[in-house]
């Protein structure tokens, strides 16, 4: 237990240093815009970046994709890449009987770690008398944070750091 206790506590930190330099890096400008204005020829100093490897498509990205619970087939969880090093991920655990509840979190990956750290909200879908479905937040849970990460079988594993509900749990495509 105090393995898990200090593990999430480190992850939480990363998270939120990760948010800090975000916005550093956000400020600060960069040289992409002083090569705006240049010529369009391509340089000798360009050619080394080329020789790296191109960044993975959404449908070639490992984390991309709908992901089923193995132990609990009510849960799944949808991943999207966005640009560069961002997803977005929607958690669900269906088949409450008032709804579901619903983890939104957006992240980045996190290549020392080796996962998609994400910060987002913890919402539950009530189903009204007339069958529409509304979506509040849950007030203790405002702001969620944790990070899914993929196994060498190609497991995906979920952390929650406050409620731990993917505790024990593999995740498949």
């Amino acid at each position: 237990m105090k393995k898990r206790l200090v593990c999430c506590f480190v992850i939480l930190c990363m998270a939120l240093s990760g948010c800090a330099g975000k916005q550093g890096e956000a400020q600060k400008p960069g040289p992409l815009e002083q090569e705006a204005g240049a010529s369009a020829a391509p340089s000798q100093a360009e050619e080394p970046e080329s020789s790296e490897e191109p960044e993975p498509t959404p449908e070639e990205d490992a984390f991309s994709g709908r992901w089923q619970a193995v132990e609990s087939p009510q849960c799944y969880m949808d991943i999207a890449r966005g640009d560069g090093d961002s997803y977005t991920l929607e958690i669900v655990w269906a088949g409450a009987s008032q709804g579901d509840v619903v983890w939104q979190a957006a992240g980045s990956y996190d290549k020392i770690w080796g996962g998609v750290a994400y910060t987002g909200a913890k919402y539950e879908d009530v189903v009204k008398e007339d069958g529409t479905i509304d979506r509040t937040l849950i007030p203790e849970r405002e702001e969620v944070t944790g990070m899914v990460y993929l196994e060498d079988d190609g497991t995906l594993r979920w952390i929650d750091d406050f409620d731990h509900t993917g505790d024990d749990m593999s995740f498949e495509k």
